[in-house]
This record gives C-alpha cells, sequence and structure tokens, in this order.
C-alpha cells in the first residue's frame, strides 16, 4: 500500500510530498534511487524526511506507526530543514509553515479515512 499526497508551497518556492505507505525503508529507497543520491535508508524508523535539494521534501511515514506523535515528530524536522535551508530564523514563521503542514496531512488522512492513534 503506498498513499501519496502533494502540497505545493509557494511563499518558499517547493513542495512537499507525503507518503505514508506499509514499509518505509522501501519507499524511502525509492526516494533515494529517484533522485540519485547515492544511498540507502537503514535502520529502524516509524517515519523519516528525505530531501534530495530544496525544491522538494518526502515526509514518509509507515501506516502501522500513523499517529499524532509520529506525524508531528516528523512534521516538526519538516519545518526545520525548509526554514534552514532558505536561512529563516523567525519562529513565526516556522510556525505557520508548521500549522500549514499538518492541516493538509490532516486532511489528507481524514479524505483517505485511515486511523491515527492516539
Amino acid at each position: 500500500m503506498k498513499l501519496t499526497s502533494t502540497l505545493k508551497i509557494s511563499t518558499y518556492g517547493c513542495k512537499v510530498v507525503l507518503i505514508i505507505t506499509d514499509s518505509l525503508i522501501n519507499e524511502a529507497n525509492k526516494v533515494y534511487k529517484k533522485h540519485k543520491m547515492g544511498q540507502m535508508f537503514e535502520g529502524d524508523a516509524e517515519g523519516t524526511v528525505i530531501t534530495p535539494d530544496i525544491d522538494v521534501y518526502y515526509m514518509i511515514i509507515e501506516q502501522k506507526y500513523l499517529s499524532h506523535n509520529t506525524l508531528s515528530h516528523e512534521n516538526y524536522h519538516m519545518v526545520n530543514i525548509i526554514k534552514s535551508d532558505r536561512g529563516i530564523v523567525d519562529d513565526e514563521a516556522g510556525a505557520w509553515l508548521s500549522g500549514h503542514i499538518a492541516e493538509f496531512i490532516y486532511k489528507f488522512i481524514d479524505k483517505k479515512q485511515l486511523p491515527v492513534k492516539h
């Protein structure tokens, strides 16, 4: 199973690709291969953020770990990376971006009727 959706963030000239999958390792390695990043995903994780360049950011979540905690955790990483790539230090900009991405994620999850653990 693989569900995906893309959020374009015109303010920062990038997009966020959300992938919810049965196999985080397989999907992460597909992203690495697609972008010729020359590495493989290793380790045990519930989710990850992969940034091949400053134009696209991937958030990959393994469905069995789909929880508010995991989503918030990966969103935090995503926002920090986007801000860092653009030299943004303003916390308010990060807070707005975090809310924007979170809203996108939860609308997608609701649309797909996916259960989110508490």
